[in-house]
C-alpha cells in the first residue's frame, strides 16, 4: 500500500489491455492478503444464528426450503403477514435455497456464503478501482478500508444482507469485463452478469452511471458499446421484474420508512436528515444499530431542522469536494460520483424504499468514500512508509470494530437487546424485544415490551397482531381477540391475523365465531390454505364433517406439502372408517417429515386398518430402523404380534 499519487493521471491509464493492462492491475500476492483481510474481519460471525429477517426470507420462504426453479423466478422473493412483499431478487433468493438443499436450516453454511461473497466483492473492487484510477496501490489500499470498514457488517454478518453482497459484486464485475474491452461476447457477458446483478438486488443498475461518470470525469473516449452492454443487462433485468411483478414496488409501511405519510417538503426535509446520519456512519462507525424505524428518525418539519442544515452541510461540502477534484485532483471527483451514483437509489428521493434508513444499503455507496479516505491516508502519508503506518492503523481499527460489533447477530436474544439499546426510541425495537422474550416464555414481559412499541408507534397493525399472539400464548384469549381485531381494523388485509383470531375463539370452546373469523378471512383471500385447514377444523368439531372435507381437501390442493392438512385430513378420514384413504394420506405425510417417528407410527396403523397388512410390516421394519429407541415404535411392535 505505497504512496497514492496526486498527479492528474493520464487519460489512457485506465483503459489499457493485454500486458500494458498488468502496470494497473494489483499483485496477485496482495490481492489474497485483501481477501484474507476480509474473511478474517468476519470469521466469528459464521457462529451466528439466523435471525430476524433472516426467518422471512429462508426458514419461512417456500420458494428456499421447498426448491422450485419455476417459483424462484415466477413469484416474490418472499411473503410477509399480509401476503407478498413486492421484492423480486430471484438470484438471491436462488442463492439461498442452493444453501438449504445442501445443509438445511443450519446456520453457519449461510454465513460462511456471505464472507465469501463480501472478499470476492473487495478484491473485484480493487481491481476495478486500479483499473479506472490507474493506480493500484491507491485501489488496493481503498480495497482494505472496505474490506474492513464496520459500516458493512449489517450486509455481511446478518444472512439477508446477502442481496447487497451479489448486486455488489456482480455489478463490479461486469463493469470489469467491459473494462478488459474484448470484444462482443464480453460485452455479452457483462450484460448477463448485470443482469443477475439486478435480479439481486436493483441497486446493481447504477454501476451503469457510475461507469458513464468514470469516463466523463478522467476524459477518455467515451466505449458506447459498454455502456449499451451494461444498459441492457439493467433493462432486462428490471423488465423481466415488471413482468413478473407487474411493476409493483415494494409498499413501504409507516413504521419502516415515515416518509410514506409525509408530503414534498418535510419528504425531501428528511432525507436531507438521513444523508447526514449516513455520512456520520461513514466517517465515525462507532455507535451503529439494526434499526433506524419511526419513530427512532422522524419527520423533519423544517428545513431549519438542525438535522437538515446538517445534511445539507454534507452535500455542500461533497459538491465542493467533488468541484474542487474536477480541477484538482480527478479521483476525490471519482470517489465522491461513484458514492453519490450508488446511493441515490437508495436515497428516498426519486422513489420511496422499504425502509428510511439502513447500514446495509451503505455497501456499494461506501466504496466511494472507502476511496477518499485512502487519498487522505495518501496525501496525509506523503511517502510509502507513512502511508502503509497510517493505512494499517485505520484498516487495524476498523477490524477490530467490525469483529466486535458481528457478534451482535450471534443469537436472537444478543440482537434484539443490541436492538433496544442502539434505537431505545424505535417502535420496531421494543417489539423484536418482546417477541423474543415471548419466545422465552417471559410472557409479561412480553406484552410490556410490546405495549412501550405501541405507545411509540400507536396501534400499529403488526405489532397488534404480535401482541394478539403473545396474549394467546398466555392463555388470555379475550385480551388477543380484541388485540387481533385492532390490528384487522387497520389493517384488513391481514390474513394471519384471520388465522389467528379464529384460532382464539376455538380455545374458548367458541366455534361458530372462530368459523366466522375463518371464512372473513377467505373473503379477502380465498388462496391462504391455513384459512381452509382451520375452517375444516372449526366445522369438524361441530360436527360438520362433510363440510370439512371439502376444505381440508381445498387447502391440500393449494398447499400439497402442507403436513398438519394431511395429518388432519386422514384423522377425518380415519373416523369415518376410509381407511384406505387415511392410509394414502399417511403415506404422503411421511415422505413430507420422514424424520417424525409419530407418523412412521401412524402410518403402520393407517395400513394395518386398511387391510395392507405386509406393507404394514414394512413400514414398522423401517420404523425400527430409523427410530429403534422410540417409545411409539417399540409399541408398534407388541401390538403387530411381534
Amino acid at each position: 500500500m505505497g504512496r497514492a499519487s496526486t498527479a492528474r493521471p493520464e487519460p489512457s491509464r485506465a483503459v489499457r489491455t493485454g500486458s500494458d493492462a498488468a502496470t494497473t492491475r494489483p499483485s496477485g500476492a496482495m490481492l489474497l492478503l485483501l481477501a484474507g483481510v476480509a474473511l478474517g474481519c468476519y470469521l466469528n460471525s459464521l457462529a451466528g444464528a439466523l435471525i430476524y429477517d433472516d426467518v422471512n426470507a429462508i426458514v419461512q420462504n417456500p420458494a428456499v426450503t421447498e426448491p422450485d426453479v419455476r417459483r424462484i423466478v415466477s413469484t416474490g422473493s418472499w411473503f410477509g403477514l399480509s401476503g407478498p412483499t413486492g421484492l423480486y431478487r430471484p438470484v438471491t433468493t436462488a442463492s439461498f435455497a442452493a444453501n438449504y438443499a445442501i445443509h438445511g436450516a443450519s446456520p453457519t453454511g449461510y454465513h460462511a456464503v456471505n464472507v465469501v461473497l463480501h472478499a470476492a466483492v473487495c478484491v473485484v473492487l480493487a481491481l476495478v478501482l486500479a483499473r479506472v484510477t490507474g493506480n493500484p496501490s491507491l485501489a488496493l489500499l481503498a480495497g482494505f478500508v472496505f474490506a474492513t470498514h464496520p459500516v458493512h457488517t449489517e450486509a455481511v454478518a446478518s444472512v439477508v444482507g446477502r442481496a447487497e453482497l451479489l448486486a455488489a459484486l456482480l455489478a463490479l464485475l461486469a463493469w470489469w469485463i467491459v473494462l478488459a474491452r474484448r470484444g462482443a461476447w464480453s460485452r455479452a457477458g457483462a450484460a448477463l452478469v448485470l443482469c443477475a446483478g439486478v435480479l439481486a438486488k436493483e441497486s446493481a443498475c447504477t454501476i451503469v452511471a457510475v461507469a458513464l461518470a468514470a469516463d466523463l470525469i478522467y476524459r477518455r473516449r467515451p466505449d458506447s458499446g459498454a455502456y449499451l452492454a451494461l444498459a441492457l443487462g439493467a433493462v432486462a433485468a428490471i423488465l423481466i421484474r415488471t413482468a413478473v411483478l407487474g411493476g409493483i414496488a415494494p409498499r413501504p409501511l409507516p413504521l419502516d420508512n415515515v416518509l410514506v405519510t409525509a408530503s414534498l417538503g418535510p419528504r425531501l426535509f428528511t432525507a436531507l436528515a438521513v444523508v447526514a446520519a449516513y455520512a456520520r456512519l461513514l466517517v465515525w462507525p462507532v455507535h451503529l444499530s439494526a434499526d433506524y424505524s419511526f419513530p427512532q428518525i422522524e419527520l423533519a418539519m423544517s428545513p431549519a431542522d438542525p438535522r437538515v442544515l446538517a445534511g445539507a452541510a454534507v452535500l455542500a461540502a461533497a459538491g465542493a469536494l467533488a468541484a474542487w477534484g474536477w480541477c484538482r485532483q480527478r479521483h476525490v471527483c471519482f470517489a465522491i460520483a461513484f458514492a453519490a451514483l450508488t446511493f441515490s437509489i437508495v436515497s428516498n428521493v426519486a422513489v420511496l424504499i422499504g425502509t428510511i434508513m439502513a447500514e446495509r444499503l451503505l455497501y456499494l455507496p461506501s466504496a466511494g468514500f472507502c476511496l477518499l479516505l485512502a487519498l487522505a491516508i495518501a496525501r496525509i502519508g506523503r511517502g510509502p512508509g507513512a502511508t502503509v503506518a497510517l493505512g494499517v492503523l485505520v484498516v487495524g481499527l476498523y477490524a477490530v470494530r467490525t469483529v466486535e460489533r458481528n457478534m451482535v447477530w450471534h443469537d436472537t436474544p444478543t440482537f434484539v437487546q443490541a436492538m433496544v439499546a442502539d434505537a431505545p426510541r424505535s417502535a420496531r425495537s421494543h417489539r423484536e424485544l418482546g417477541l423474543s422474550l415471548s419466545e422465552r416464555n417471559r410472557h409479561d414481559e412480553a406484552v410490556t415490551e410490546l405495549g412501550t412499541s405501541l405507545r411509540l408507534g400507536p396501534d400499529e397493525p403488526t405489532t397488534l397482531y404480535d401482541l394478539g399472539n403473545v396474549l394467546a400464548g398466555a392463555g388470555r384469549y379475550t385480551e388477543a381477540i380484541a388485540a387481533y381485531e385492532r390490528a384487522l381494523e387497520r389493517r384488513p388485509e391481514l390474513v394471519s391475523a384471520y388465522v389467528n383470531l379464529g384460532n382464539a375463539y376455538s380455545a374458548r370452546g367458541e366455534e361458530g365465531a372462530a368459523e366466522g373469523a375463518f371464512r372473513r378471512g377467505l373473503a379477502v383471500d380465498a388462496r391462504v390454505a391455513d384459512l381452509h385447514l382451520n375452517l375444516a377444523n372449526a366445522l369438524l368439531r361441530q360436527g360438520r364433517a362433510a363440510e370439512a372435507e371439502a376444505e381440508y381437501r381445498e387447502a391440500i390442493r393449494l398447499a400439497p406439502r402442507h403436513a398438519l392438512a394431511r395429518r388432519n385430513y386422514a384423522m377425518l378420514l380415519r373416523g369415518a372408517g376410509r381407511y384406505a384413504e387415511a392410509a394414502e394420506q399417511v403415506e404422503v405425510l411421511a415422505a413430507l417429515v420422514p424424520g417424525n417417528p409419530a407418523v412412521r407410527v401412524d402410518l403402520v396403523a393407517s395400513l394395518r386398518a386398511a387391510g395392507r397388512e405386509r406393507e404394514a410390516w414394512a413400514a414398522q421394519v423401517d420404523a425400527e430402523r430409523l427410530f429403534p429407541g422410540d417409545a411409539g415404535v417399540q409399541r408398534m411392535r407388541q401390538l403387530l404380534g411381534g
